[in-house]
């Protein structure tokens, strides 16, 4: 049974690999996501091997799954953060890869499964530890940076979406450390302290969902940072430097250009795109993002989430107590002004008005 669940997983690592190779437009994530397919089916593969590689190769494929961790982090690296590149700094991620490598190639190697009574053994409770230790640890980055970024969506975007909220990478990262880390610890008491209370492996079987269920929501998931043509040249940054690392914005000029981001706003109504956000405004009206995004806050006194889902408001109003409109449902309404989400649209109404979206319509 073990060996069909690896040759799946092997078989969709593959699979999974191909995919993000070839999906376009691309993008650092997908490559990021490839090459941690790769390293699962690598893995798996060992397992179908009728050899030890070890036998053959003195570091094995186990310093390999040092690479889960960092892969995962910088893939959601890629997606979160808007700036995101590769420095020479996050290659030290790979350094407990090339340590534990050239140890390894250093001593005489044992496969990492090998009985624990073996006296070379003793070297592989220090490999699997590390493994649990460094696996840990990257699952809490990871998921931080995740939450980090969610707190900032509201200033980027207008709408909370699949793609932009990353939901599903937190269930699959919770998914993560119960059940991947769970087989890890039992390893590491079988191969550590003899300690085994089940003689069948579930970690092929983890490995196989794990990799479907990143298959099956990442194809979907789409850089959510994409910088789009300018269609006016970007006006240049003024005011003078403070504490911050934004310049200051003379009152003049917030004065003035909250005039036009409220008649850009009255008179193109770009909110009814379910899918507006900063950037596509920023480009409008030719403003670099993080001086629109200031403008907001000085101006308005909120964020973008709030700007724009206050005209969304209004225009939901405005279209309920219209005859010509009297043919939709309400959630029609709220989806014809650019809500995406009924419960969304029902907080933020209440919100707004202190109604219900019902009871605003029977008093109108």
């Amino acid at each position: 049974m073990n060996e069909v669940i690896t040759i799946i997983g092997v078989v969709q690592a593959v699979f999974g690999m191909t995919i993000f190779l070839t999906k376009r437009p691309t993008h650092s994530s997908f490559l990021f996501l490839s090459a941690w397919f790769g390293v699962i089916a690598v893995f798996l593969g060992s397992f179908l091997l009728p050899f030890e590689v070890v036998a053959y190769f003195k570091p094995g494929i186990f310093p390999l799954l040092f690479l889960l961790g960092p892969l995962l982090y910088l893939y959601v690296s890629s997606l979160t953060v808007e700036t995101f590149q590769l420095t020479k700094r996050d290659f030290l991620h790979f350094v407990p890869l090339v340590i534990i490598s050239l140890h390894r190639s250093a001593v005489v190697a044992v496969p990492i499964l090998s009985p624990a009574d073996d006296p070379l053994f003793r070297y592989n409770k220090v490999y699997y530890f590390l493994l649990l230790v460094t696996l840990s640890t990257y699952w809490m980055f990871t998921l931080t940076r995740i939450l980090k970024y969610r707190r900032n969506i509201p200033l980027h975007f207008s709408n909370y979406t699949r793609t932009n909220s990353l939901t599903w990478l937190i269930f699959v990262l919770s998914f993560f450390l119960f059940f991947f880390l769970a087989d890890f610890v039992r390893y590491f008491l079988k191969i550590a302290l003899a300690i085994e209370w089940t003689t069948f492996s579930m970690l092929p079987l983890n490995l196989t969902a794990f990799v479907f269920i990143m298959t099956f929501f990442g194809i979907n998931q789409s850089a959510i940072y994409r910088p789009l043509p300018k269609k006016l040249p970007v006006r240049e940054e003024t005011g003078s430097e403070t504490g911050n690392s934004r310049p200051a914005l003379p009152h003049e000029e917030v004065n003035g250009l909250n005039e036009e981001i409220v008649d850009y706003l009255k008179t193109k109504k770009p909110y009814l795109n379910p899918e507006f956000n900063l950037e596509m405004m920023a480009s409008d009206l030719g403003i670099s993002k993080h001086k629109l995004s200031q403008l907001i806050n000085v101006g308005q006194h909120k964020n973008f989430y709030k700007l724009i889902n206050e005209y969304r408001i209004a225009e939901v109003k405005a279209m309920l107590i219209n005859p010509s409109y009297g043919h939709f449902s309400v959630l029609g309404v709220a989806f014809e002004c650019g809500f995406n989400s009924k419960s969304a649209f029902n907080r933020i109404f209440k919100e707004e008005t202190g109604l219900t979206p019902s009871e605003y319509k029977r008093t109108s």
